[in-house]
């Protein structure tokens, strides 16, 4: 994780906008086409990235652990 600082935030962006051109390229699993009781492919609202969780998890996650810890703080709406 980067550090809170301005360098640390600067880092951090330039690190989101590289994820994001990254996932924009990024094949998309269909949960459709899955069998039951394998994880769950979601995509991050902020970033694109795969959010992988188990089939049996209760809401679905916004964020992935990156674009989260930016939120948390502070730094992504």
């Amino acid at each position: 994780m980067v550090l809170a600082t301005t360098h640390g935030k600067e880092a951090a962006f330039l690190a989101l906008i590289q994820r994001k051109k990254e996932n924009k390229t990024r094949e998309r699993i269909d949960n459709a086409s899955l069998c039951a009781g394998s994880p769950l492919h979601f995509d991050c609202i902020s970033c694109g990235a795969d959010i992988v969780v188990p089939a049996n998890y209760v809401t679905r996650p916004p964020l992935c652990l990156e674009c989260a810890a930016l939120k948390r703080l502070g730094w992504l709406e």
